[in-house]
């Protein structure tokens, strides 16, 4: 039996997605789910975490359970639902990794592609121009720009920009593409424009297409642009806050540093991601 938990935080902005196993001669019940949430998983994220808020879907023997805890905004009290919106992070990069997967099983991509065979501009590059497809999606590309790692960059990239540094990329000594596993924000920005690319749609439509609508994940929303402090809040989502309690800018902040068209953070509920 396996339980999946998939676990959000309006305190922080963020989402994690927990995977437990549970083995034993005896199938577990609902009440003893309540019992762990309630009484292990709550207390310790709302007290010791100093979360304000959580939400938690229990996906376990074909059911799915639903629990909520706490406020989704410190101001104004709204409490937590299983329809709240959190921003998930990189929660997306699942998305867009199925994507890619579906449409190899299709026969319109191969993992094996390099990704300049799509976006073409790279094909003036070096090293990039060796970046496959797969490489990307696993993180083996071994692609590391300023935009993954502290210290983070006050520079904003747009598309121009993204281009030209990916042109100018070298691996780190001793590192080549398929060779090792470094974690990349910059290789699924760029796995992204090459969806784009060779599926002919933007990635808010391709996500709607081949997963959210076959999946009825219809709460699941990609902004179109970047929400800060002075755009208008996004209805339903939670208020984030940093680590000094103040406010993240409204319900539906992004942050990141590609400023071109589906570089956004998806925004989704408990309810959605359930499915």
């Amino acid at each position: 039996m396996r339980l999946v938990l998939p676990v959000f935080l309006p305190a922080l902005a963020s989402a994690i997605l927990l995977v437990c196993s549970a083995a034993g001669a005896r199938a577990v019940n609902d009440s003893d789910i309540e019992t762990l949430i309630s009484h292990k998983l709550m207390p310790a994220m709302l007290g010791e975490d100093n979360i304000g808020g959580v939400a938690v879907a229990v996906r376990i023997e074909g059911r799915t359970l639903f629990f909520n805890r706490g406020v989704a905004d410190m101001t104004s009290r709204r409490p937590i639902t299983s329809d709240s919106l959190f921003n998930i992070g990189s929660v997306r990069k699942l998305l867009e990794a199925t994507i890619l997967a579906q449409a190899v099983q299709r026969g319109e991509l191969k993992f094996e592609d390099p990704v300049a065979k799509y976006v073409t501009e790279l094909q003036r590059g070096g090293a990039i121009r060796k970046v496959t497809l797969g490489q990307l999606a696993s993180h083996t590309s071994g692609l590391l720009l300023p935009t993954d790692h502290p210290p983070w960059p006050t520079k904003h990239y747009t598309l121009a920009d993204f281009i030209h540094v990916l042109n100018a990329w070298m691996p780190e000594p001793g590192q080549a593409p398929g060779r090792q596993r470094v974690y990349t924000h910059a290789g699924y920005v760029l796995l992204q424009l090459a969806l784009e690319r060779r599926l002919g749609m933007p990635i808010g439509k391709l996500f709607a297409q081949r997963m959210l609508d076959p999946l009825g994940m219809h709460e699941t929303v990609l902004p179109e642009n970047p929400h800060n402090g002075t755009r208008a809040p996004l209805p339903g989502a939670v208020q984030g806050y940093g680590e000094d309690g103040e406010p993240i800018g409204v319900p539906g902040n992004q942050q990141g540093y590609y400023e071109f068209p589906g570089t956004g953070q998806l925004f989704s509920s408990a309810r959605d991601l359930a499915a």
